[in-house]
């Protein structure tokens, strides 16, 4: 399935997952659908999960104790969309959350990509973030949304 330009479409959560998923970015996407999706759908239900679509990228926030929570996204729109939505992903979960930092971890380096492209006009001032690369071969990423 191809990419889908949020300004032209709007999808739902379902078609955004199942997009993502087979995109190949996730690091579920070799597993079977009918394992992953219902995975995926319950861990979004969860109590301590917060959920938030921007465009045609949908956000999974996993708070945690204080102003910490670990993310995912999940992402259908196009490259230079899925930027902003990011973009606008930060503010929200800075000012309307209330966090301060946000941690994801994932395979690849597509996304190590976009947030090269994001700091170099960030949203916020004072952001920042580190690259961890992990022993398991995945990377982690620790964004701080700023004073």
């Amino acid at each position: 399935m191809d990419l889908v330009d949020s300004r032209k479409q709007k999808l739902n959560s379902g078609q955004i997952i199942l997009i993502a998923l087979k995109s190949g970015v996730n690091d579920v996407a070799n597993m079977p659908l009918q394992v992953v999706m219902p995975a995926i759908l319950s861990e979004l239900s969860q109590p301590n999960v917060k959920v938030k679509q921007i465009g045609n990228t949908l956000f999974e926030v996993i708070v945690g104790n204080g102003k910490e929570a670990f993310f995912k996204a999940f992402n259908a729109d196009t490259g230079p969309n899925f930027a902003e939505n990011s973009k606008e992903f930060c503010v929200w979960a800075k000012h309307v959350m209330g966090l301060h930092i946000l941690v994801t971890e994932f395979s690849g380096d597509e996304i190590t990509r976009l947030f090269k492209i994001i700091s170099m006009n960030p949203p916020m001032p004072d952001m920042g973030y580190q690259v961890l690369h992990m022993q398991s071969g995945k990377t982690r990423i620790v964004l701080n949304l700023g004073a």
